[in-house]
Order: C-alpha cells, then structure tokens, then sequence
C-alpha cells in the first residue's frame, strides 16, 4: 500500500473508487513536485471523507492562514 488511507478506503469502497482517490493523489504530488512541505506540498496525503453513500474524496490538511502555509510561507 502506497498511502496511508488506501487499505482502508479498499475495505470500504472498493477497488475503482481506490483506483480513482490514487489517480487524484498522484495528480496531486505532480501538481507540487517541487514543493517538499509536509503540509501544502507532494508529501500532503490528506485524509478520505465520505460525503455521501459509497462517495469518497480526499480532503487535504494543513496549517493555512489566508490562502499561506503557515509552516513554509507558500501563497496558494
């Protein structure tokens, strides 16, 4: 398993709704290739949310204060 939340999004979603939160993640990391922050940057796995029955996405954490990180001082 590569993320953090993949086993358990396996058990409770399933094989194609896994295959495309992957697919966002790894858009995601290309998106801050460059941007090593733990919090705003590729390394950000965020957290799977259900908002609605069998629908999952991925929610994204971090210290952000008016659009900066707060822990590295990028603007998004």
């Amino acid at each position: 398993m590569a993320y953090q939340w993949e086993k358990e999004c396996l058990q409770k979603y399933g094989e194609e709704v896994t295959r495309k939160l992957i697919t966002q993640q790894k858009e995601y990391e290309a998106l801050k290739k460059d941007n090593d922050c733990e919090y705003c940057g590729k390394s950000n796995e965020g957290a799977i949310v259900e908002w609605g029955e069998g629908q999952a996405s991925i929610i994204r954490y971090g210290l952000w204060s008016n659009g900066r990180c707060e822990l590295c001082g990028r603007k998004e």
